[in-house]
């Protein structure tokens, strides 16, 4: 088994974090060599009160300097991983299979071009959330935001639903939701490029990998993700989301279609 660490990244998220952790830690508890960190980012609401239960099981760091941002605040603890595998974690994942960890482990020992994995993501009512995507266009991230399914093709090719997902294929585009990645391969890249906030990291981070790895989705690795869409419900999530597109297409290029 591969020594393991996980970073968990907080802002607000009272609602959740608790079960993360509570799922998370009981897996956890049967595997030796793991180390939990959990990065607050200046929360307001009670997040600090549901983590302190399990203090005594993970290392808590406090952003220095407020929100500065989810790929930043990972970045925080990069110099402090001493693990063979980093797992990044929303704190709205719950962990349903003792398994997963060792599957991941294992798929990583046995696949030495493999940099990054990403799991099966179910929603709480048990349904597949298609979130293995390529790599954004101008067309697919304008189609997000516009009312409606009026071009449910297209829409269906960015989410890569034409492939199998019951089996294992490589990702251009992975969700950062949940990310298995070779602590060495995480830290040689640097981590998160932290001009991204909120939003668009991911796909950053999984075209990096895919520059001198392979990001593969493996199903056999099952997490719930309770997935809230922030940015389809508040102007300012939406404003940070369109500010993350345009750093995005301005580093990889605008591709339109």
């Amino acid at each position: 088994m591969l020594n393991i660490s996980i970073s968990i990244v907080t802002y607000n998220c009272q609602d959740t974090i608790r079960d993360t952790l509570s799922t998370l830690l009981g897996v956890l508890s049967t595997n030796a060599g793991y180390n939990v960190f959990v990065i607050d980012n200046d929360s307001k609401d009670n997040t600090l009160l549901e983590i302190s239960p399990f203090l005594d099981q993970l290392t808590f760091v406090q952003s220095p300097q407020g929100n500065i941002g989810f790929g930043a605040a990972h970045n925080l603890i990069i110099n402090r991983l001493k693990s063979d595998v980093h797992l990044i974690i929303n704190p709205d994942i719950k962990m349903i299979d003792n398994d997963t960890i060792t599957i991941l482990c294992d798929y990583f020992s046995n696949h030495s071009d493999v940099g990054m994995i990403v799991p099966r993501i179910l929603d709480e009512q048990g349904d597949l959330q298609y979130l293995c995507r390529r790599n954004p266009t101008v067309l697919d991230l304008a189609l997000r935001f516009l009312p409606g399914h009026l071009f449910k093709k297209r829409e269906n090719y960015h989410m890569m639903k034409d492939m199998d997902y019951g089996k294992p294929f490589d990702v251009p585009f992975a969700s950062g939701c949940f990310m298995a990645i070779r602590t060495s391969l995480f830290r040689e890249l640097g981590g998160f490029d932290d001009r991204f906030f909120l939003y668009a990291e991911d796909a950053d981070l999984t075209r990096r990998v895919n520059q001198v790895s392979r990001t593969v989705y493996v199903p056999e690795a099952v997490v719930c993700h309770v997935w809230e869409r922030a940015s389809y419900k508040d102007i300012n999530m939406t404003k940070i989301h369109l500010k993350s597109l345009w750093t995005y297409f301005r580093k990889w290029g605008f591709q339109f279609k």
